[in-house]
Order: C-alpha cells, then sequence, then structure tokens
C-alpha cells in the first residue's frame, strides 16, 4: 500500500471515529454499544447454533439464564469484575409473544395489573398524563419479581452498575424496566444502583410525556434508543398522526415480501373492510381480543382501561444507523455462466430480477445491527469480521 493510499485511509477511519463520538458521549459508550449489540445476539446464536460463544465480549461470563416467563419472556445475566448486564430477549416465534407486541393500546404509566396469581403494581413516571404500551407493561409485570431478587443478588456481590438491554421486544423491554425501578419506592433496592440502557430496533413504548418523564430522572448520556432507519419495527405503534399517511394495507405490506402481493392486498383490503382503514379502530377492537387470549394462555388478568389516546413518539437519545446492504445473491446460481457474450453477461448483472429479494425482516435482524453498527462506527473491525451475513438471515 503507498503512503497517499494510506493516509486517505487513515483519515476515512478518524472520520467515522469523529462522527461516533458525536453521537456517544464518551468512546466508553460507543464501545458498551458495540458490545451490548454482541450480547443481544446471544439468544440468536443459541437458537441457531446451540452456542454463543463466538459473538459474546471478551471480559463478560453469563451467570444466569432465566425459565420462561410470561409471554414467553426471558432475560440473561452477564458479569465483569465491576458491572453487570441484564439482557432481555426479544420476540420469538410463539403466538403470545407477538401477542405482547400488538397488545398496543395504552394504559396509564401509573397503576395496577392483577395477575393469576400476584397483584403487579408499578409506576413508570410521576406525569399523570403519562401513558405506556399495554403488551410491554405486562411483560414487565411477570420480569420485576425475579429482576428485583437477581438485583439484589448483584448488590450482595459488591455490583451495583447494571446495564438493561435488549433487541426489538427486549429493548422495549429494557427501556420500561429501567422506568419502572427508577421509580421503586425508597428502600426496595439499594439506592448506590446506577442504572444504564441500551435500547436496540424496539418498537415505541410510550406518549410524549412518558418520554418527557423518562429524560427527567435518565440522565442523558445514560440511556440510548439505537435503530436502523431502514427498519419498520422502531416505527410501530404508529401515532395518531402517522394514521393519516398509512392505511392499514400499507402496514400489512410491511410484514410481507414482494413475492407475495396478493396475500398482503388480501390482508390489507380484509382489516380496511373490518375496522374502516382507521388504525384506532383496529388498536381498540383488537385489544380486548389480544387480554382474552392472553388470559387464556396464562390464567386470568386483569389490566388498567385503555386510554384514550395512541400517540406514540420515540425516545430521546436515540442514534441513527444507516440502511443495512442486502447482498447480490443469485436466484439461479447458473443464470450468468449461461449467457453467449460478455455484453449479455454484464446485461444479466444489471438485471435485478435475477437477484434474491431483500427478505421483509433483513433490516431487524440483531446480527445484521451487529453488523451494521461496526460499519459505521468500527470499520477496522467491520473489515475483519469473517462473518458478515448468517446464512439464516438471506
Amino acid at each position: 500500500m503507498n503512503k497517499l493510499k494510506i493516509y486517505f485511509t487513515l483519515v476515512f477511519f478518524i472520520a467515522v471515529s469523529l462522527n461516533g463520538f458525536s453521537q456517544f458521549n464518551t468512546p466508553e459508550d460507543m464501545k458498551e454499544a458495540k458490545e451490548m449489540l454482541a450480547i443481544c445476539n446471544s439468544f440468536t446464536f443459541l437458537d441457531l447454533y446451540n452456542s454463543d460463544r463466538e459473538i459474546i465480549p471478551k471480559g463478560y461470563k453469563k451467570t444466569y439464564t432465566s425459565g420462561t416467563l410470561g409471554m414467553d419472556n426471558k432475560y440473561q445475566i452477564y458479569q465483569t469484575e465491576k458491572t453487570a448486564v441484564i439482557n432481555l430477549r426479544g420476540s420469538t416465534a410463539k403466538k403470545i409473544s407477538w401477542m405482547e407486541n400488538i397488545y398496543s393500546s395504552m394504559i396509564s404509566a401509573n397503576g395496577f395489573i392483577v395477575l393469576p396469581e400476584d397483584t403487579f403494581f408499578y409506576k413508570f413516571a410521576s406525569d399523570t398524563a403519562a401513558n405506556v404500551h399495554a403488551g410491554y407493561t405486562l411483560g414487565v409485570a411477570f420480569l420485576a419479581k425475579g429482576l428485583i431478587s437477581a438485583i439484589k443478588s448483584l448488590n450482595y456481590d459488591g455490583i451495583y452498575n447494571i446495564t438493561l438491554t435488549g433487541h426489538s421486544q427486549g429493548g422495549s423491554l429494557a427501556i420500561l424496566i429501567r422506568a419502572y425501578l427508577e421509580n421503586l419506592p425508597k428502600g426496595t433496592i439499594d439506592s448506590r444502583n446506577q442504572f444504564k440502557t441500551f435500547a436496540f430496533a424496539h418498537p415505541k413504548v410510550g406518549n410524549k410525556e412518558f418520554v418527557s418523564n423518562y429524560d427527567s430522572y435518565c440522565e442523558k448520556w445514560s440511556s440510548y434508543s439505537i435503530v436502523n432507519t431502514a427498519d419498520f419495527i422502531p416505527k410501530m405503534p404508529l401515532s395518531v398522526a402517522e394514521q393519516e399517511t398509512n392505511s392499514l394495507q400499507s402496514i400489512a405490506s410491511l410484514f410481507f415480501d414482494k413475492s407475495s402481493p396478493s396475500l398482503k392486498e388480501i390482508i390489507g383490503k380484509k382489516l380496511g373492510g373490518i375496522y374502516g382503514n382507521s388504525i384506532s379502530n383496529y388498536m381498540k377492537s383488537s385489544s380486548e381480543s389480544i387480554h382474552k387470549n392472553i388470559s387464556k394462555e396464562l390464567g386470568t388478568i386483569e389490566m388498567p382501561p385503555y386510554q384514550d389516546e395512541i400517540n406514540y413518539v420515540e425516545m430521546s437519545n436515540r442514534i441513527e444507523l444507516n440502511k443495512f446492504e442486502y447482498p447480490k445473491i443469485l436466484k439461479d446460481s447458473l443464470a450468468l455462466q449461461n449467457e453467449s457474450s460478455i455484453s449479455s453477461t454484464k446485461k444479466s448483472e444489471e438485471d435485478s430480477s435475477i437477484y434474491k429479494e431483500e427478505p421483509s425482516f433483513f433490516q431487524h435482524k440483531p446480527y445484521n445491527y451487529y453488523v451494521g453498527f461496526l460499519k459505521e462506527f468500527y470499520p477496522i473491525e467491520y473489515e475483519e469480521l469473517t462473518i458478515k451475513y448468517l446464512p439464516e438471515n438471506l
């Protein structure tokens, strides 16, 4: 490599680093975000390969994995010498896990939920106008007791610096659990606990009053919301304003590959016919049905009354990643080899129809978030990465 090339390479890497530092409070925060993204891939690697050894960053030791709780939720605890990480699992393929996501009517950020064997009292904000996602609040209800016990155990070991993290549904739960812990009655947990949050690819969890109140007790640089601009999951649930530009048919199209236009059209029209193409009507009507189905699965549950608003907003301190690049993969590996001339080969290479289309959830996958993060903030590590795509994501 000549000197000029080395110079421009160094300039590029310095520019990338400066861009990262401008979005994170410190280089340490940026490094921690990378490590949390790696840890968030643990559940995926365990499901696919029965081992997460290759993805867990050095210095972190997994000390606990919970059983399955509530709506197929689970969490892990990792420890270093002085810190701990609580990693919340994202959505699974189980029906009840997706019920947690789509149970998106708003309830008050202060209240209680009657569970089959207990009553869960919660406070996520001091502002009485703050409202939150019903499904994720119910998720926290099943997780809270075990998490408080785990935190007390960490405190017993002298650990008070605790990071909450999660991808997708896990990210939303991490935010609400942080809000829950910060608003616990004095004496419930040790006042020396210092919490930090890294939420990735997460759906929205509350209205502007909730977000504003969350910001008041979470120092700006102690909670990060990191999303891919091309990922549609963090755009959910839609607010009233967004309903004006998004029909139910257009929303249905997000969940199906372009290869299934008839299916998404049928579903979109069906939803529109039932609910007058109103997202608000759909959410209100579906919540009772979802509640009944959850109670059938888990036992009788009494929820707080639904609030007469659907005004979800994004969290503050948001870092947006660029769209993840989908590789060119031939539908037929012989497609180019059968061409009779160089010119026709070139023409075929430019024809997008011969390549596989990007799957609907490609931009949402946790490993793609990890690779995309490296590409933007750690380009040298990205170049050295031997596996840039998991075959299962393609």
